[in-house]
């Protein structure tokens, strides 16, 4: 179902806008996938301050792995409800 939705921080007060042209549910897995993977390496303390320079592939793993901080996944929301992508981008642009 393509939706504007949002994933906030457990562990802060920031927010994830993202959009997608699919099942909401799909796209907040493979978030949670790469959140994972990237916060679940173990790291020598130079390996974790070269990863912190890394670009992962959304703002939310980044802020994760950087900060150290936990996403809260069971508050992820659905705020519009979109298929025109040009709109649904608007809409993603709005809330950010």
């Amino acid at each position: 179902m393509d939706c504007v939705y949002k994933i906030s921080c457990g562990s802060c007060e920031k927010t994830y806008i993202g959009e997608a042209g699919r099942k909401f549910g799909t796209g907040l897995k493979e978030h949670n996938t790469e959140v994972e993977a990237t916060t679940n390496k173990l790291f020598t303390r130079s390996q974790h301050l070269s990863s912190l320079s890394e670009q992962n592939k959304s703002a939310l793993t980044d802020h994760s792995s950087r900060n150290n901080h936990v996403i809260n996944w069971p508050e992820s929301t659905i705020l519009h409800r979109e298929s025109d992508r040009s709109t649904r981008e608007i809409k993603e642009a709005v809330h950010t």
